[in-house]
This record gives C-alpha cells, sequence and structure tokens, in this order.
C-alpha cells in the first residue's frame, strides 16, 4: 500500500511525457491532476481506523498499533509522493517505444469493447453483482465464526486422569505407558510431565489422580496439530483413564474461553440444578459436542433437615431450638488456640474420642427434650421433621445478585462453535423454562459476538467517514455514493474468498473487511476523478467513462497487483503463527481481485445510470 499513491503520480507523469509534455512540465502537471485524488484516497484508507478510539475492551487493544502503523506509513508515503516522486520523474523518465505501447494497448482494445457493452446492458451487469453479493452473505453465513484462527504451534500439552481413589503409584505407571505411546509419533520430539507442586495448592492433582504433559513437536512436521491430536486419542482409547488434549498452546482460548458456556440464572438451587442436569442432557444430543462439564461437584452430597413447625410446637419446641440441639451435637468445633510453624498460623481443634460423622439414620434417632402441657418429654427428631439426602454445594456463585450455575462444553475438532451454538439454541426452543429463571450461552461465542459487534459499528462509522471526505473532495453528493458502491463489491470477494479457503469469519478477518472498506475506495476515487476531469473539457458521458477507463486501467491494476503480491506470503500461512493474520490476508485478496475488476466495470456502469449527460 506505500508504493500505491507513487504509482499513481509516476504513471500520470508517464502518460503526460509520452504525449509529448516536456519533463519538467509533465513532473508538475502530472502531480497536480492526481493530487486531490490520491489525498483523498490516502484519507479514506487512514479514516478507517479512526473509530477505534470509540471502541472498548480487547478489539481496541488489538487494532491500535495496527492503526496507527498504517497512519503514519501513509502518511508519509503521500508527501513522498506529492514531492519526491515528480523531481526524480522530471529528470530519469524516457518516452515509451512503440514496441512497449503495442501490447497494453490491445489489453485497453478488449477492456473498451467490455466496458462499451456493459455500459449498453447496466441492468443486467448489476443484477449479477447484487445476486453475487448475496450469495456471498449466504456463504459466510455457512462458513459459520470464531474469535481467533486455529493457530498450530510446536507446543502441545496433555492431561491425564485417573479414575476417582487411585492411588499415585497407579497413575504413575499409567503415565508411563501413556509416555511410551506416545514416543511412536514422530512428530513429538520431547514429553514432559509434572504432577502436584503449586497446583497441588488449587485442587489441580488432588489424591494424584491427575497427571499433565507438556509436548514438544518438530518444528518442520508435515502434518497440523488436531492431526497428532487424533493420533493421541486413538493410540490411549484403550487406557483406563481420561486423556484430554488441547492441541495448541498458543493462549488464544485464555482469551475467548473455548467451547460452549451456558450459564443458568434463578433463584433456588435445587431448581438450577435440575434445569442444569437437563442442560447437560441437551448439550450430550447436540452433534458436535464432544465432553459436557457441569459446574457442580458431583460427589458433594448434604442431608437436609426440614423441620415441620405444627408437629415442633405441639411438642413445644420451635425450629430455633431443634436447630441449636442438632447444631450442638453435629456442628462444626471451634478452635482452642492457634499455633505458628514456618510463618503460618493454623488452627487447633479438640476433639472427643466419641465425635464421628452421623448417617442419615443417625440423625432420625436423636432426641430433643421437649415441653408438652407442663411436661418434658423426649421428641426424635423423625417425629417432627423430614431429612432426606440431596445435592450439596461447595459454593454458592451469584452474577449481580442472582444465583448461577454454569455448564461448559467442548466441541469435536470438525465442527464450529456458531453451527453447534444454533443447533443448541433450537433444541432450547423446545424446552420448559421455569417462570423467573434464564439461561444464557457464554463463552467463546458470546466474546465473539461482542467483537463482531464492535467491528461492526466501526466499519460503519469508517464508510460515513470515508463518505464525508470524498464529499469534500468531489463537492458532490452523488459521485462519493456511486464509489461507496464498490465496498459492498469488495466485502463480496472477501466473503467469497474465505468460504473457498474453508475458514470461518473471525475477529481478524474482520479486521481485513475494515481495511479493505478504505483501501478499495481509492480506484473508485481515481475513476471518477478523472471522469469529471474530462467531462468539464467537453466530453459527453459515455466517452468520458471509456477515456478515464483506458487511461486509469494501468494504475488502477498495478496498486491493486503490488497489494495483493505484498500479501501473497501472508495468504499462504507459511511458518509458526502465521495462521493468526492468515484470513486478514485472504479477504484483503479475495476483496480486492473481485473489487478491482469489478470497478472497472460496475463504477462506470453505476455513474452512467445515476448522472445525466451533459
Amino acid at each position: 500500500m506505500l508504493v500505491d499513491n507513487s504509482i499513481v503520480v509516476i504513471e500520470n507523469i508517464y502518460r503526460l511525457r509520452n504525449e509529448g509534455m516536456e519533463p519538467k512540465e509533465a513532473a508538475i502537471k502530472g502531480a497536480n491532476e492526481i493530487a486531490g485524488a490520491i489525498t483523498a484516497s490516502t484519507l479514506t484508507t487512514i479514516c478507517v481506523f479512526l473509530p477505534i478510539v470509540f471502541v472498548q475492551g480487547i478489539s481496541r487493544q488489538l487494532f491500535t498499533d495496527m492503526g496507527l502503523t498504517i497512519a503514519y506509513s501513509l502518511l508519509a508515503s503521500l508527501l513522498v509522493a506529492l514531492t519526491l516522486v515528480p523531481t526524480m520523474a522530471s529528470t530519469t523518465l524516457r518516452k515509451v517505444t512503440v514496441r512497449e505501447r503495442t501490447g497494453f494497448e490491445k489489453l485497453l482494445n478488449l477492456y473498451e469493447r467490455m466496458l462499451r457493452v456493459s455500459l449498453n446492458h447496466r441492468g443486467m451487469l448489476l443484477a449479477l453483482v447484487v445476486l453475487l453479493f448475496i450469495f456471498s452473505l449466504y456463504g459466510g453465513y455457512r462458513a459459520g465464526t470464531a474469535f481467533m484462527p486455529d493457530v498450530d504451534a510446536p507446543q502441545m500439552s496433555m492431561t491425564l486422569e485417573m479414575p476417582k481413589g487411585s492411588t499415585p503409584k497407579e497413575t504413575e505407571k499409567m503415565a508411563d505407558i501413556v509416555v511410551e505411546r506416545l514416543l511412536n509419533i514422530e512428530e513429538i520430539e520431547t514429553i514432559g510431565a509434572f504432577s502436584g507442586g503449586l497446583m497441588e495448592s488449587f485442587g489441580g492433582f488432588e489424591g494424584g489422580e491427575s497427571i499433565s504433559f507438556y509436548l514438544l513437536l518438530d518444528e518442520d512436521k508435515d502434518i497440523r496439530n488436531e492431526e497428532i491430536k487424533n493420533r493421541i486419542l486413538d493410540l490411549t482409547a484403550d487406557l483406563d483413564c481420561t486423556i484430554s488434549v488441547d492441541s495448541s498452546n498458543m493462549d488464544i482460548s485464555a482469551l475467548a474461553g473455548s467451547g460452549i458456556e451456558v450459564v443458568i440464572k434463578g433463584k433456588e438451587m435445587d431448581t438450577l440444578h435440575q434445569i442444569a442436569l437437563d442442560m447437560k442432557k441437551l448439550l450430550e444430543d447436540t452433534e458436535g459436542v464432544s465432553q459436557v462439564e457441569l459446574g457442580l461437584d458431583e460427589d458433594l452430597k448434604e442431608i437436609r433437615i426440614q423441620v415441620d413447625k405444627e408437629k415442633a410446637m405441639e411438642k413445644g419446641l420451635t425450629v430455633a431450638q431443634v436447630f441449636s440441639h442438632i447444631n450442638s451435637i453435629i456442628g462444626s468445633k471451634n478452635s482452642t488456640t492457634n499455633i505458628s510453624i514456618e510463618n503460618k498460623d493454623y488452627p487447633v481443634i479438640v476433639l472427643n474420642k466419641e465425635d464421628e460423622d452421623f448417617t442419615q439414620d443417625e440423625l432420625e434417632d436423636i432426641s430433643i427434650k421437649g415441653n408438652k402441657e407442663g411436661e418434658e418429654v423426649e421428641v426424635l427428631l423423625k417425629d417432627i421433621a423430614s431429612i432426606k439426602e440431596a445435592q450439596g454445594l461447595s459454593s454458592i456463585r451469584r452474577d449481580a445478585q442472582e444465583r448461577f450455575i454454569s455448564l461448559t462444553a467442548e466441541l469435536d475438532s470438525d465442527y464450529n462453535i456458531e453451527h453447534v451454538s444454533r443447533d443448541f439454541e433450537r433444541r432450547l426452543e423446545d424446552y420448559s423454562i421455569p417462570a423467573g429463571y434464564r439461561v444464557e450461552i457464554a463463552g467463546e461465542r458470546e466474546l465473539i459476538n461482542e467483537s463482531l459487534e464492535d467491528l461492526f459499528k466501526m466499519l460503519l462509522l469508517a464508510i460515513a467517514l470515508i463518505y464525508l471526505i470524498m464529499v469534500a473532495q468531489f463537492q458532490s453528493l452523488l459521485s462519493p455514493f456511486i464509489i461507496l458502491f464498490t465496498i459492498p463489491l469488495a466485502f463480496t470477494g472477501g466473503l467469497l474468498a474465505l468460504v473457498i479457503t474453508g475458514h470461518e469469519i473471525s475477529v481478524i478477518a474482520m479486521i481485513g473487511f475494515l481495511v479493505l472498506s478504505g483501501v478499495v475506495v481509492n480506484n473508485g476515487i481515481v475513476f471518477i476523478d478523472y471522469t469529471n476531469q474530462l467531462r468539464e473539457q467537453g466530453l459527453n458521458k459515455t466517452e468520458a467513462l471509456v477515456l478515464a477507463g483506458r487511461t486509469r486501467m494501468r494504475p488502477i491494476l498495478m496498486t491493486a497487483i503490488t497489494t495483493i503480491f505484498g500479501l501473497s506470503t501472508l495468504s499462504a500461512g507459511l511458518g509458526s503463527g502465521a495462521e493468526m493474520l492468515q484470513p486478514l490476508a485472504i479477504v484483503s485478496i479475495g476483496g480486492l481481485i473481485y473489487a478491482t475488476v469489478l470497478t472497472l466495470f460496475a463504477v462506470p456502469t453505476m455513474y452512467h445510470l445515476l448522472n445525466r449527460d451533459n
């Protein structure tokens, strides 16, 4: 993009020089003719990043540096194109030979014939463009969305989980078996395993039932990390343990969370728990979901004692008295003192030998002294209360003072988060949610939607700024509107490029669309600006468009080709981590190719349709 302004200026000087103008005069007039157009086109590219000041969160962090780099660089290139380039061109440009002119002349003659046909069939051309745009939108919808592209890193991580109650020795023995099998995979160079340590304090390896592995891969491997992950799962499928593999250690999932998260909000914990179990079943029945985890400790049970107030009152007891008596028997013990060991304080609790855990049957037989009609009576707890076992909670989580339970689900590698979420939402429509409770889809999809919404707002504001800059350039409301028509053309090419290459619409791809909206209008500005100059010289509408097309075809093709070639290596995704920016390059190349070809036909067609002849 840095050479675009210089290409347009030097090509215009080159043209005037070949028409017989003196070198110095050609340099001055050539730069002056094109100065307004390239200034406007540079400002349109810069202003697409201006709306970033109104965006918060991760989108702003990702784009600010890119926007500033592009803005400063393009302003410098504009200054060079209007000063240094004309100075050098006045002394170095020579006239072109007849042979050199003939080859490109054939291409110009072919383009002129095709443009005249397009101007005579305006409705058909515009209908085709609109149909392609609609088709590309459908293709983008089918492609799905992602927060960030999958990145093939030279590392992977893996976790081995043994059944509950396994001893550390059994876990280590299983780890040795797993390592032995993994060494059969050529692409894995080094395997590291660790257990305990700092992670133990967070409950990571309680009871010695888990071990984590760190895999270093061959950087010159010929297969993707996802294929290595599938090989690992196949090799360990027959083992009595659970193996989970993360195919990338490029910690992108830490930004968005991975997979689907379902949040159930409401008041009663029992109802929340029941809804969570139903949601778990719905997720497990959804195609593409590989593993569902409920945010509860399934092994944590509690005994609930519900006192019947009327029965208790008949025995001369209150609920508070019952609670106090039971608490005195099974309640938590108080510490008698604290001791310090290695700068840490520990409570000292004194227990009686008789202290032991109570079973449900033993609780039912607890006797409480009551007072019935002035006489002291022994009352069994089961006579005045119902005792039942229920699912317990290690903690109660709240969001804005509202209780909630969350579930997380991992996806199979061949499935897209957007497609799976849509399928789950369709299943959720048939589920009757109790009044006062809500089910929300969060996690990666929530962040994707928020980021894409921010970028879409940026795009709308950028287009408005582009339009205002062009209005100032052309002193007209109509000509800028015609040029804006190239933006959806570019989006058509970008969406089709994503569909053809099999990429989803990610935040990085949206940056490509954002950049495109500022870049593709440049060709239209150059084209329309020269058309208006020719019409002011007395040419009619059709001839002005044809001559402008022939004259500006060379710089339009050259600026597009230099940008496309500059992005070609990035679009191939070669090298470690290149997949991160690959969608940006694919969108930009597809959009530029499509918009450049159609700018040479659709823009003059729109101009011919909306402008009156002289």
